[in-house]
């Protein structure tokens, strides 16, 4: 049996790792732009079930664009801060459970 407060983590943890990938492969792309011959990476992401996103990297057809990957490093950072305040919020409200519960 699947518990809501399980899934609430997985989910959000799934989401920091899914946000540090696409950090990590615009970090990647901007290093590398200047490389003969590269071509950009992006990341996929799919949700799973009961909780959470796969994510994935592939090679594109595309050089790096310095402004598109600074603008994911953007995103991807608000979505990790975004998922470390769910994660912070639910350890919260199983500390209030558990202190209603004792």
């Amino acid at each position: 049996m699947i518990r809501p407060m399980d899934t609430m983590f997985a989910s959000a943890v799934s989401g920091l790792q899914a946000n540090a990938v696409r950090f990590g492969t615009a970090a990647f792309n901007i290093v590398n732009a200047n490389t003969d011959g590269f071509k950009a990476r992006a990341v996929s992401a799919s949700s799973v079930v009961p909780g959470g996103l796969s994510t994935s990297v592939s090679e594109t057809s595309l050089p790096a664009d310095a402004a598109r990957e600074f603008v994911s490093m953007i995103q991807a950072e608000a979505g990790y801060s975004a998922n470390a305040k769910v994660i912070d919020t639910a350890s919260r409200m199983t500390g209030a459970l558990l202190d209603v519960l004792a």
